[in-house]
Order: structure tokens, then C-alpha cells, then sequence
């Protein structure tokens, strides 16, 4: 069980949040008065603070600045709150050390899911940390310690990087017995441990040890590289020099450290700050992106662009007769077919409900646009089969163009959304431009 800090001037907020919190097995205190957060923190243990980022008092970036700055708290993690939208903020938020990043109005299931894992991250990195913090003491590990390591660990003679002692990690992965392993030249039995990363082979100049070599000092090298079976790996190789009592390099210390399972929920958190969690599709902060991206372009290479708003005739009728695991189904299957539709340059994304939209980039003709819309609906017209059920459903859709129904992202959404409810009074199925209406 967490203690989880709320920190937010508005009430009803804390009281939803609060409850969604307890509903996981953790327990909550709030804040409503920001200024107050740092001696809340150095008075309590807490876990995870989820911190608003526009208060009155003291703002959450403020606030985000001052306790990563702060000698023991800093490694407390943060969840940022806002009603705000897009990427500069969520960036922002990142780059000054917070976990996640959670938009207003708070859903449910995605708070719920991200304080897992914000809690579950925290957690790993403890681990590491205290592993690095042994690692630290390096230079007076005694045998048990050296083979107590759950990292392959190898230490190196300076003059010719031949092999002095290994673990008996390192030994299990390289898959010798520590004769065939001690006087080996380095590059020999490391090259079988984390080959293809390893990037040297036996050239010194391009040998990760040569940052030690030539300062004396401890340095660190991440890798990544497609494993065999072809998932994604990573890897951390860690030199740490062991001095004479001169202080002269003698030995080095090579640790080969897999942080894959870190490294790809680094990946999974930076992809759900910025697509939605059903469909996979770019949510309203990346859409909202590409279409200042695509003005951008348009300007650039003095071309058209448009902005499509996508919304199923009727969809609450699905929800309502079928139930909302068939209406997610649907969901997912319309994204599906609407990113079909489009070229890879192009853009669908997942607003909310059952509102989707599209940026259409380097468009020459508005004839270009109408054929696209209709090979959308036509696409969307056919039957859908999800699980049991056959379904038909219409769309409806409104256009915008660039540069001619506006010169920035906040006018071409706003038309796109205009045309979108003139398709709809139309008959639904059905796509419409904006035409000043």
C-alpha cells in the first residue's frame, strides 16, 4: 500500500482523485494550499504526489522545479495534473524530472492505470539505485560481494585489456570455464557476453573502455540492438577504474548490465503521454501537433492541408444495446479502417468517444480531399463483424482547409468541428466543407 499526495485548489478534484485512489488499495492525504508541499513532504513519507500544474498560490512547475532540486526528496515521483493541452507543456514536464502526465477531466481507468505504473517504475529504479550505489564501492568489494552481483561483471588488466577475474555471471553468459575466460583478450569473451552491441571486436579505437583508459575516471555506455529472436534490447556498460595507491589506473572494472525491461517502460510511458489508450491512435495533445506541424509543411513546400472531424452516426446506440465491449470493438476496428485509408504521412487520431480526425498533409485539390472522404465512407459503410454481431454504421464528416478556412490550428479545428455538425443536420453520412456557414 502507497501513501499518495494530492496536491490541487480544487476540491471536487481532490475528492474524485482521492477516491479513484483508494479504490486501487492506497492511501491518500491532499493539499489544497501548494506553497505548503515541501514541509508537507519532509513531515510525511509519501510515495507519489499527483501535483496540479495551475494553482493560484505557487504554480505545479514551480513547485516540480523546487523538489527535484531538493537534497532529499528529489527522488520522489511526480504525476502532473492539467486541463491544459499540448506537447510543449507534456515535454516540459518530463525534461524537469516528472513520471507522467495526466489531462483534465480525469478518466477512471487511465489515472488508475498510470499510478501503477508510476508506482511499479519507482520501485525498479529503487532497486537500481541501490545497485549503484554497491557499485560505487567498487574498488573494495571483497569475492563474496563480486559474485553476490546480479550484473556480469569482469575486471581487465589496463596495459592490454586481457581478462584478470570475472563473476560468475559473466562466466555462466559467456558459457567458458574462468581458465579459458582469465587472459583472454577482453574484446574475445565480452564480444560473445553482449554481441552485436559490443562495437570495438578488437579495435581499440573504438572501444568503450577508452573513456576510462584516458581519464581515469568512471563512464557509461547504453546500447541497443535487435536481439536474434528480434525484440528490442538495451544494454549499459559500466568502466569503472581501480587505482594503485599513486592513484594510477591498474585495473578497470567492466559491468554489462541489461536494462531492456527499463528502457521499454521509459518507451511505453512517453507513448501513452501522447496516444489514446483504446485505439493507438495519436490522441488531441499529438493531433493537435501534427496539425501545426502540417501548417508548417504547407507553408513551406506552398501547398494545401486539411483537417477532417470524423463522428459515428448513432454510436450511443451501440453502447446502449450492445454494451461498451462491442462498442470498443467497433472502435478500434473504425480506427483501423480509417488509418487504412491514408497515406503513412498522414495523421489519425483518437479525440475522444467516438470523434475521430485525420490531418491530411501536401494536399493539391480539393477534388484530392472529397475522394478521400468518400473512399473514407464507403469504408465505414461496410459491415463490421465483432464477435456475434454484424453491425452498419454511417459516419459523418466536416472539412477544413488550409490555408483558405484558416491560417492556424485553432480556426481549422474549430470550422472542421462546424462543417462536421452541418453533415450531420444533412442526413449523416456524409462529408461537408467548410464553406463560412
Amino acid at each position: 500500500m502507497a501513501e499518495i499526495l494530492v496536491v490541487d485548489d480544487d476540491s471536487q478534484a481532490i475528492e474524485q482523485t482521492c477516491r479513484l485512489i483508494s479504490d486501487i488499495g492506497h492511501t491518500t492525504d491532499f493539499l489544497v494550499e501548494s506553497r505548503y508541499l515541501l514541509p508537507k513532504l519532509e513531515s510525511h513519507k509519501v510515495d507519489l504526489v499527483l501535483l496540479d500544474v495551475n494553482m493560484p498560490d505557487v504554480d505545479g512547475l514551480t513547485l516540480l522545479k523546487e523538489l527535484k532540486a531538493h537534497p532529499t526528496l528529489n527522488k520522489i515521483p511526480v504525476i502532473m495534473v492539467t486541463g491544459e493541452t499540448g506537447e510543449g507543456l507534456i515535454s516540459q514536464c518530463f525534461q524537469m524530472g516528472a513520471v507522467d502526465f495526466v489531462n483534465k477531466p480525469i478518466r477512471p481507468l487511465e489515472l488508475q492505470s498510470r499510478i501503477r505504473i508510476a508506482l511499479e517504475t519507482q520501485e525498479y529504479i529503487l532497486d537500481i539505485n541501490k545497485k549503484n550505489d554497491d557499485l560505487a564501492q567498487a574498488k573494495a568489494f571483497s569475492e563474496t560481494i563480486f559474485n553476490s552481483m546480479e550484473d556480469a561483471l569482469v575486471v581487465l588488466n589496463r596495459d592490454d585489456l586481457s581478462v584478470v577475474d570475472a563473476n560468475m555471471v559473466f562466466i555462466e553468459k559467456v558459457g567458458k570455464p574462468i581458465s579459458e575466460i582469465v587472459g583472454a583478450p577482453c574484446y574475445l569473451t565480452a564480444r560473445e557476453l553482449y554481441h552485436p552491441c559490443y562495437p570495438c571486436h578488437g579495435h581499440s579505437s573504438a572501444c568503450v573502455l577508452s573513456d576510462t583508459l584516458q581519464s581515469g575516471s568512471t563512464h557509461d555506455h547504453e546500447f541497443h540492438y535487435e536481439h536474434e529472436e528480434g525484440d528490442k534490447r538495451y544494454t549499459k556498460i559500466i568502466t569503472i577504474p581501480i587505482k594503485r595507491p599513486g592513484k594510477e589506473v591498474d585495473k578497470i572494472l567492466l559491468i554489462a548490465r541489461d536494462v531492456t525491461k527499463a528502457r521499454l517502460l521509459q518507451d511505453r510511458l512517453r507513448h501513452l503521454a501522447f496516444h489514446d489508450v483504446l485505439t493507438g491512435l495519436p490522441n488531441r495533445q499529438l493531433f493537435y501537433d501534427r496539425i501545426n506541424q502540417s501548417i508548417a509543411m504547407s507553408n513551406r513546400k506552398n501547398k494545401m492541408m486539411a483537417v477532417m472531424f470524423f463522428d459515428l452516426d448513432r454510436f450511443k446506440k451501440v453502447n446502449d444495446t450492445l454494451g461498451h465491449d462491442i462498442g470498443d470493438l467497433l472502435l478500434i476496428e473504425v480506427a483501423n479502417r480509417l488509418t487504412s485509408c491514408v497515406r503513412k504521412s498522414d495523421t489519425i487520431a483518437r479525440m475522444g468517444g467516438d470523434e475521430f480526425t485525420a490531418v491530411l498533409n501536401e494536399v493539391d485539390t480539393i477534388t484530392q480531399v472529397q475522394k478521400l472522404a468518400n473512399k473514407m465512407l464507403k469504408s465505414l459503410g461496410e459491415k463490421f463483424n465483432l464477435k456475434e454481431h454484424s453491425l452498419v454504421v454511417t459516419s459523418s464528416i466536416g472539412i477544413a482547409m488550409y490555408p483558405q478556412d484558416g491560417n492556424n490550428m485553432e480556426l481549422l479545428t474549430k470550422h472542421a468541428d462546424k462543417a462536421l455538425y452541418i453533415a450531420k443536420g444533412a442526413g449523416r453520412n456524409n462529408a461537408k466543407f467548410y464553406s463560412g456557414f
